[in-house]
């Protein structure tokens, strides 16, 4: 696969890589109007709680989100970690007077004793966190099964480190010593696909249990390949959007173009595209843009954003 491609899909992955790791974690909480004042408010009477104000569209919040994810792990307690996206949540950020992302804020017995702003490097991040609380000595309980395979969450800091063939041969070695694990595959899939070893992905994906391969994890990495794999590495956005306009009818250019403004982290502009040739010329390419929705639901998973267009589907199918 073309650099430049590979370099376009690492922003849409990198939230992906680590969701499905840390996702059943204790120390990490997702906010909304419901719970702030329990979690945020009354929780740190108990343990500091680090809010996290982010969006999707936000590439610097997508950069130091797994960065938090992964030191409210390593704390093991010793902070809880709450994530606002501030999309689905704007009341809440409006009010805390929320002007840029990403914002970081730190609360302690019901005050807020610090702050960051934009997405520091994790040795910052570390210097922030240690000045107010220290990572927990505890031990899970004699029996309890781990959060998460400190083999995955070892790879990922390197990966976020910039060494990715040392992340890969580490699961490689784990995945040998202990085939059957998913989320062994999982993470060597992403990994994979994210260096450009789209062959290498895709077997870890066919290795993983058929009663595994509707999981969410598994579905948004099939929706990210099949994105990549779709890439036309000859032109891009600019390009193609400077012929569409010349012929707006084209659903050739249409479609290259919402590939394209896809992998540059546009999803909701990518599927406009691809709503248009649903309703204009829905049987083009057999069907393909209909395909590249579905595909683009999976990535962005959990996402309102995946509901609203999903009902637009509809809308256009019905």
């Amino acid at each position: 696969m073309n650099k430049r491609v590979v370099d376009d899909t690492l922003e849409a992955i990198d939230y992906a890589i680590w969701r499905f790791t840390m996702a059943d974690s204790p120390y990490i909480v997702q906010l909304d109007e419901q719970n702030f004042m329990q979690v945020v408010v009354e929780g740190s009477d108990q343990t500091p709680v680090l809010v996290d104000f982010w969006a999707d569209w936000c590439a610097p919040c997508k950069a130091l989100m797994p960065i938090l994810e992964k030191l409210a792990i390593e704390y093991n307690g010793a902070f809880v970690l709450a994530k606002l996206d501030t999309e689905a949540h704007p009341g809440i950020a409006q009010q805390l007077g929320i002007r840029s992302l990403p914002t970081v804020k730190l609360f302690k017995d019901r005050q807020l004793v610090d702050e960051f702003m934009g997405a520091l490097p994790e040795a910052e991040v570390r210097t922030f966190l240690d000045n107010h609380v220290q990572p927990s000595a505890e031990e899970p309980d004699e029996g309890e099964a781990p959060q998460n395979d400190q083999r995955i969450v070892d790879a990922m800091s390197l990966f976020q480190q910039g060494q990715s063939e040392e992340a890969k041969q580490l699961l490689k070695s784990a995945q040998a010593e202990d085939p059957e694990n998913v989320d062994i595959l999982l993470a060597l899939a992403q990994i994979c696909v994210s260096t450009g070893d789209v062959d290498t992905a895709e077997s870890c994906l066919k290795a993983i249990p058929e009663s595994e391969q509707n999981s969410k994890e598994v579905l948004r990495l099939q929706g990210i390949l099949e994105l990549a794999r779709e890439s036309d590495t000859s032109t891009n956005a600019t390009s193609l959007q400077a012929e569409l306009d010349k012929n707006p009818t084209s659903s050739e250019t249409r479609y290259k173009l919402a590939i394209a403004i896809a992998l540059e982290g546009d999803i909701q502009l990518s599927m406009d595209h691809l709503l248009h040739l649903v309703q204009h010329d829905a049987q083009y390419n057999n069907g393909a843009p209909r395909e590249k929705l579905l595909a683009m639901f999976n990535v962005l998973g959990d996402d309102p954003l995946a509901g609203q267009y999903r009902r637009k589907l509809f809308a256009l199918m019905h």
